[in-house]
């Protein structure tokens, strides 16, 4: 295996510098050759393209699958030792190829070393595959920090060519061949390929394709300790329709000291035709054990539209199907029904994070009525399999609707598909409006929002995500999103976000950042304005911030500016502002800079005085002006505080509300009845097994607060409950709520931006009830019955009657409850066992004091919630600037 790339750096230039100053006087070209290769630590110690090509390899931190390796290996079984067009080049001191070693131009390495390998000429690899236009390896290692050095590799002209195969004959006369090129770069952050991954491998950039083919794309990924090529392109099929062939490519397989190459039919094939009457399409892949299918079909006043996807390995099925009415169905006041349609997903489940990205990129049509089914049937599959990915034991289901509103067409539509998932009872919600004026087909103003939510009952989760892609107002194209979630449960939160948040700001981790709210003003290849802005609200904070720029010309030549602001808003003690603005101009010629304005400025106020900061700059040609200011006025001294709250008041408030007390079934046990409220009061009655339980959300128990809300308590307090039965009898266990920070201490605006904005504190007890004593009191009650008459005449009622004790025992197991399973089982008031001990769960959050700059663990213990790490970092002296808190998951080992 090769060495890391900076190791590698470091031994190359180790190598060369002794030999350079005696390169020139070795007696022959064979021994120049020689001590050149044992310098660049050669393999064999021979100077030889596939020696070259061995040395530059990917170090051997590289994964298993990357394309790399196998591609190298390639190259080499295709070069050989005796290669005749190459070429080493170091920069500004020696060029060598296969003929004699010349003398170097410098005898002293420069600080950064360019060394670039190239073959020339046509390199075929196997059949099929051909690097037409050369290959080039640049390495650049700077000298002082070689962790910088970079390693690119590029292929111009990989050509892939296709004959013989009686399909593609069909699709494209004279076969399939698709040319382009092939970039790599590796450096200290990983490895980096031009193209993009679309789940296949990487894509690479085509320049060249046959005509009659449309929107060609070919990968190349690593399989098997081989490669393989994937291309996918759409053709015109004998005039009557269109295809869409996906997947058709190379295998190339190592072998015999070599590689070979085996053609790969086609793994998907679409095809949309347009026969008489009937016009419509479809679309069948597989690959993987999955089996994946579109259909669309037009008969006239009906079009049926189908999605499904079959996979074996787990077995899961999901089926999309949807009808849409030409004309519309009228409902009446010019509403009409456009569309029906149905989901149904057995062993499948709904992903909300896949949801969200589905709604970002403007794709929430797929999963409702798409558009252009036969044409986007990949993309369709791709987004329904990640939005309801295989869960074995769970079942998505739900109805679709399209309504409309408008004549002569709906120029107002709305598609709303509901999801439900079980046995979870997850509820997701998929919204779509358009507003096209003055109708679809020619839009002036065409408004597009895309919404979803999810209602996660069992989690106290509601989260909806919206957002306006492809939406436009009259020339203006209009962008950005909105976002909510509202949590309940250890981890609660608020949270509402239109465009984004403030830059300072760090979302809960999974929360979709919804994009900036932009319109773009003008766009013209002389004048481009675009205004864009956001606005959240947080548990601690309020945000908002907008950005106004303009080009006037272009950016080499012409007039530059913009103006943004970023504030947050804060209503304690008092109300107040915190408020970035940044301005700036600029001029530029011919790519030159003329001159250039700036300007930053940092408002705060009005309390407890109002206080201006900034620099302001201004550069014209060869002169630069800079200046400060800090300004402050109006200065009260102190901030007019509300009166302190009565905190303990509030908490007798608190004792007194009958919703502060409930009452706790046995652990184990689901009640037959309900327990009913006894009295005007709301009094509630308790299961005989069962516990009270006392729990405010007024203040935190038991820990120290320095405010109430927007008033702050004249020290800082911490505030009790103790509640237990008559003479302390019985046992009381902490119950906990989540209650929000902000609210009960003195945060920094950063410190609202950064910290968690809820946390579980005590808020009250739950008491268990003392054992029931030996000599507890027993109670005897008569049994007593009556008689009834059922049917005939009424007859004289007879007067109760009472059983003997001996007869009411040994009647006992023949009554209805003495044969019932709930007392031959005695199972009523057992819990259930456990039977699956090792189900995994979540653990609860803790947090750590570590070394800031390391996160090291700093010894101290961890503690449950942020508020008692923090605290507990306080009682450290002298260690608060070298110390912080961190969730327990970031401390490093």
């Amino acid at each position: 295996m090769t060495a890391p790339l900076p190791q590698l750096a470091a031994q190359l230039r180790a190598g060369l510098d002794p030999l350079l100053p005696l390169l020139a006087g070795l007696p022959d070209d064979a021994t120049r050759r020689q001590r050149l290769a044992q310098a660049l630590g050669l393999p064999g110690g021979t100077l030889t393209p596939d020696a070259l090509l061995a040395r530059f390899a990917l170090p051997d931190a590289a994964n298993p699958g990357d394309v790399w390796p196998v591609l190298l290996d390639l190259l080499r079984t295709a070069v050989g030792p005796s290669w005749p067009a190459w070429q080493l080049d170091i920069q500004n001191v020696l060029t060598l190829g296969p003929g004699p070693v010349p003398a170097p131009t410098a005898t002293v390495l420069p600080p950064t070393i360019g060394l670039t390998f190239g073959l020339t000429g046509a390199l075929p690899l196997v059949p099929g595959l051909t690097v037409s236009d050369g290959i080039s390896l640049v390495l650049s290692l700077p000298s002082a920090t070689p962790d910088d050095c970079t390693l690119t590799f590029r292929a111009d002209g990989v050509a892939l060519a296709f004959t013989g195969d009686a399909l593609l004959g069909l699709l494209v006369p004279g076969g399939l061949a698709l040319s382009g090129s092939l970039a790599v770069q590796l450096d200290k952050n990983g490895l980096r390929l031009e193209g993009g991954a679309a789940g296949k491998g990487v894509a690479i950039p085509l320049d060249k394709a046959p005509s009659v083919i449309r929107a060609p794309s070919l990968f190349v990924s690593a399989q098997d300790g081989g490669l393989r090529l994937d291309a996918a392109f759409g053709a015109s099929l004998l005039g009557l329709g269109d295809a869409t062939v996906d997947g058709v490519g190379l295998a190339i397989s190592p072998g015999g000291g070599g590689f070979t190459a085996t053609f790969v039919p086609p793994t998907g094939f679409g095809l949309t035709l347009a026969v008489g009457p009937a016009k419509g399409g479809g679309f069948l892949a597989v690959h993987d054990g999955q089996y994946e299918g579109a259909l669309s079909l037009s008969l006239g006043i009906v079009e049926v539209r189908a999605y499904g996807i079959l996979d074996t390995q787990p077995v899961s099925v999901l089926v999309v199907m949807s009808a849409l009415f030409t004309p519309p169905v009228e409902l009446g006041l010019a509403v009409t029904l456009n569309a029906v349609g149905g989901l149904l997903g057995i062993g499948r489940a709904l992903d909300q994070a896949a949801l969200a990205q589905v709604v970002q990129s403007g794709h929430l049509d797929d999963l409702l009525f798409p558009a252009d089914p036969a044409a986007a049937a990949p993309r369709i599959l791709a987004n329904l399999g990640a939005v309801f990915p295989v869960r074995p034991g769970s079942t998505v289901v739900g109805p679709m609707f399209r309504i409309g509103w408008g004549r002569p067409v709906s120029f107002v539509t709305a598609d709303i598909g509901v999801v439900l998932q079980l046995p979870s009872g997850v509820v997701g919600i998929l919204g779509r409006l358009r507003v096209a004026l003055p109708a679809p087909e020619v839009p002036v103003i065409d408004l597009r929002a895309s919404v979803a939510g999810v209602v996660d009952a069992a989690n106290g989760l509601i989260e909806i995500i919206a957002d306006l892609a492809g939406s436009r107002l009259l020339t203006a194209s209009v962008e950005g999103g909105l976002a909510l979630r509202v949590k309940s449960g250890q981890d609660a939160t608020f949270i509402l976000s239109a465009g984004g948040f403030h830059p300072r700001y760090t979302p809960p981790a999974g929360f979709p950042t919804p994009k900036r709210l932009t319109i773009t003003l003008a766009d013209s290849p002389l004048l481009r304005i675009v205004f864009s802005g956001y606005f959240a609200v947080t548990p601690g904070t309020v945000q908002a911030g907008a950005e106004l720029s303009a080009v006037i010309g272009s950016r080499s030549t012409g007039v530059t500016g913009r103006l943004s602001f970023d504030a947050l808003v804060r209503w304690e003690p008092s109300f107040g502002v915190q408020l970035d603005l940044s301005g700036s101009f600029e001029l530029r010629f011919a790519s030159r800079t003329l001159c250039t304005l700036g300007l930053r400025v940092h408002v705060d106020g009005p309390t407890p005085c109002w206080h201006v900061a900034g620099r302001a700059s201004f550069s014209l040609l060869f002169f630069d002006v800079s200046f400060p200011f800090d300004e402050r006025w109006d200065c009260t001294g102190a901030t007019a505080l509300p009166p302190p709250p009565d905190v303990c008041a509030l908490l007798e408030q608190a004792l007194d509300d009958p919703r502060s007390w409930e009452p706790v079934l046995p652990d184990g046990v689901r009640t037959m009845v309900s327990l009913r409220a006894v009295d005007a009061a709301g009094g509630r009655l308790l299961h005989p097994l069962g516990r009270p339980r006392f729990s405010q959300r007024t203040v935190p128990l038991g820990i120290q607060v320095a405010r109430y809300g927007p008033g702050r308590l004249p020290q800082p307090t911490a505030f009790d409950v103790t509640v237990t039965f008559a003479g302390g009898a019985g046992t009381a266990q902490p119950v906990t709520e989540s209650f929000a920070r902000a609210d009960f201490f003195d945060l920094t605006d950063d410190e609202k931006l950064t910290q968690p904005a809820f946390e579980q504190f005590r808020s009250g007890s739950e008491l268990t009830p003392p054992a029931p004593a030996v000599t507890a009191p027993t109670y005897s009650v008569p049994v007593e019955y009556e008689t009834k008459w059922l049917g005939g005449p009424v007859g004289t009622p007879k007067p109760p009657w009472r059983i003997t004790d001996t007869a009411f025992i040994a009647a006992l197991p023949f009554g209805a409850v003495g044969r019932s399973l709930v007392h031959t089982l005695s199972s009523r008031y057992v819990s259930p066992p456990i039977t699956t001990p090792d189900k995994p769960v979540l653990k609860d959050h803790a947090y750590a004091v570590v070394v800031t700059g390391t996160l090291k663990d700093a010894g101290l213990a961890h503690q449950s919630t942020f508020t008692e790490a923090t605290a507990l970092l306080a009682t450290v002296s002298g260690r608060s600037a070298t110390q912080q808190v961190v969730p327990a998951y970031e401390v490093k080992p």
